[in-house]
């Protein structure tokens, strides 16, 4: 796709059973593993660390890295490799499918999965005219879930997570030199947008 990335997506995580999923967690780093335990629900759990599964299967796939990376984190909390400050990877997970999008750019990646949306969310992290394109679209859950990853993803790039202000994000002055690619999979039930510095 020209992105100069590996996309690694695994849309079958609920066919994990509780025995695989333990299995899984037991294989994770100690920090990793405190990570995924943290969440309340196995789905959550199975998430977060297939996750990271599907980032060292990038990682070896594009770099030829094997091994556990050492990771760090920005002043907000996003992740980087410690020992590879070239390599770039974004994770993201849904109910529907994980996924982590590794480049030698700066990248951010978001997963949703499509579900009704109301009016009200749509007002308030929506522009007027982003609303206006949902609001009068055929599949307004469609198209909600596609402008909603393309903000995560360029908020991921970023590196500052969810901001108050989320009608401007995607204003044509903020994405000079980023690009975007959205990935419908309507079969499956959920949206990806990846986000890449030019």
């Amino acid at each position: 796709m020209g992105y100069k990335g590996i996309l690694c997506i695994n849309d079958h995580i609920s066919d994990l059973s509780e025995a695989q999923t333990d299995r899984l967690l037991a294989s994770l780093p100690e920090w990793r593993r405190e990570t995924a335990l943290r969440f309340k629900h196995l789905q959550g759990k199975r998430e977060c660390a297939v996750g990271y599964i599907e980032l060292l299967r990038g990682l070896r796939i594009s770099f030829g890295i094997e091994g556990l990376p050492k990771f760090s984190f920005n002043e907000h909390g996003k992740p980087y490799l410690a020992e590879y400050p070239d390599i770039h990877f974004s994770i993201s997970h849904c109910k529907e499918a994980v996924g982590c999008f590794i480049s030698r750019r700066p990248c951010g990646l978001d997963i949703e999965r499509i579900r009704p949306v109301k009016e009200d969310l749509i007002r308030h992290t929506m522009s007027p005219e982003e609303a206006e394109s949902i609001l009068s679209a055929s599949c307004p859950d469609v198209v909600f879930t596609r402008l909603w990853t393309q903000k995560e993803a360029v908020l991921k790039l970023l590196g500052t997570g969810i901001i108050d202000d989320l009608h401007h994000v995607l204003n044509p002055e903020q994405l000079l030199d980023i690009r975007l690619k959205t990935i419908e999979n309507l079969y499956r039930g959920y949206v990806i947008t990846i986000a890449i510095k030019n």
